[in-house]
């Protein structure tokens, strides 16, 4: 079942459902602390806006059962970046109008890129939940932004090297990703860590010059055509949300599941699987935020909760992995404004610099010098399985982003 924007409530429905599950909202007399959320809630990303939406107000209706933060209520301030930059500019600027100066956002690269700049002159911080390109946390580093999220770094060198070293059938890989920065670094990156994997084994892998396209489209059939007539074993698909799961339901019409012998994801898994169910593709494996109902999840005593919560609040038992990456995000501003005492920007900011706290994936850290949020991450199969309803993560591998992740070089371009 996919999300829809119906099965998101406001933050006090949000605690209203969850306080059935033995949580009740908080009456408190003070004036509540406003978090903004900018997520796409229309266009083509509204199902990963939900997502994210629902992370944040479970978040929110957690703490606020809790007594709050100050003890103070947490109210959550939503505005619709419609997937857009120009879209997320306008909401940065009209919240920040409102008064509102600490923000979950730039959700994604491109309105990480577009409102990152902003913040200082909006007198805002902002944490982001997904934004992968390098240049946010090197040479366009901003003391007003937090990526809460692996870079491309981290993820895409990460499953190059983990798909390189578990396919060794695979000799030649295709790439399909965004023509934006993002999407060059996403290849850069995957290639490095296929090279780096087969470099280790003796092994000779070559990664075809990647195909570019737009996330604004529809109609993938050029792409798709080229991918077919490509003389390689293994695909990555750096596309994500809406735009991954037309590519791959186009594709399988000619047989683009069936050529390619593993198809590694830029981090759509689950809504792949809703979307697709049992047509999903055999071998397909996706980066992770958060792998719930596996061994690597129960590790966490937070993470039972935030799935309870979510079912509660969605009735889908098959949560998006960034329900966690927004719930994260949320859970970092309150235990910074916790620890500053204080919602003032630069205190916040001071706070969340170094900041280590507890998340659904264990114990979760933030970079003092260069902002990079550090913590747990996966690499999930995601496919057909037994239990019901016949889909969803069927194994996950588990890696400290911390060992894979490059030094802090704020102001400076990464050097590979």
């Amino acid at each position: 079942m996919q999300i829809q924007r119906r099965h998101v409530l406001s933050a006090g429905a949000a605690a209203a459902v969850l306080g059935a599950a033995g949580m009740r909202p908080l009456r408190a007399q003070s004036q509540p602390v406003r978090i903004g959320l900018i997520v796409p809630m229309s266009g083509i990303g509204a199902e990963a806006g939900a997502a994210w939406h629902a992370g944040a107000r479970i978040a929110v209706a957690q703490w606020n059962e809790r007594g709050g933060v100050l003890k103070r209520p947490i109210e959550l301030v939503v505005r619709d970046d419609k997937f857009t930059s120009a879209g997320a500019v306008a909401a940065a600027r009209e919240l920040s109008g409102a008064g509102v100066n600490l923000l979950i956002g730039g959700a994604q690269s491109p309105m990480a890129l577009a409102t990152a700049p902003l913040l200082p002159e909006l007198k805002a911080a902002m944490v982001a939940p997904c934004p992968t390109v390098m240049s946010l946390t090197h040479e366009g580093f901003q003391k007003n932004f937090f990526r809460l999220s692996w870079n491309a770094y981290i993820a895409f060198a990460g499953i190059g090297n983990m798909l390189t070293g578990r396919f060794k059938e695979v000799k030649t890989w295709s790439c399909i990703v965004p023509d934006s920065e993002n999407g060059r670094d996403m290849a850069r990156f995957f290639t490095l860590g296929v090279k780096r994997a087969a470099e280790k084994e003796g092994r000779q892998v070559t990664v075809l010059p990647p195909v570019f396209t737009s996330l604004n489209k529809a109609d993938y059939r050029v792409e798709i055509n080229s991918l077919m007539n490509a003389q390689s074993e293994g695909l990555f698909v750096g596309l994500t949300a809406a735009p991954c799961i037309s590519l791959l339901q186009q594709g399988r019409a000619v047989g683009l599941d069936r050529k390619f012998k593993v198809i590694g994801d830029a981090g759509t898994e689950l809504m792949i699987a809703k979307a697709m169910q049992k047509s999903t593709p055999a071998n397909l494996w996706s980066i992770s935020y958060w792998v719930p109902g596996t061994a690597a999840a129960a590790r966490n005593p937070l993470s039972a909760p935030l799935y309870d919560a979510y079912v509660k609040l969605t009735n889908d038992r098959l949560p998006p992995s960034i329900v966690n990456s927004s719930h994260r995000c949320a859970l970092a501003l309150f235990n910074a404004i916790q620890k500053a005492g204080d919602t003032g920007t630069d205190a916040v900011i001071a706070a969340l610099e170094g900041l280590e706290f507890d998340c659904a994936t264990g114990r979760y850290r933030i970079r003092k010098e260069d902002h990079q949020g550090l913590g747990e991450a996966y690499v999930a199969h995601v496919g057909v399985r037994d239990a019901a309803p016949g889909f969803g993560i069927v194994d996950a591998i588990a890696y400290n982003e911390a060992d894979v992740a490059e030094p802090p070089a704020p102001g400076q371009a990464l050097a590979v």
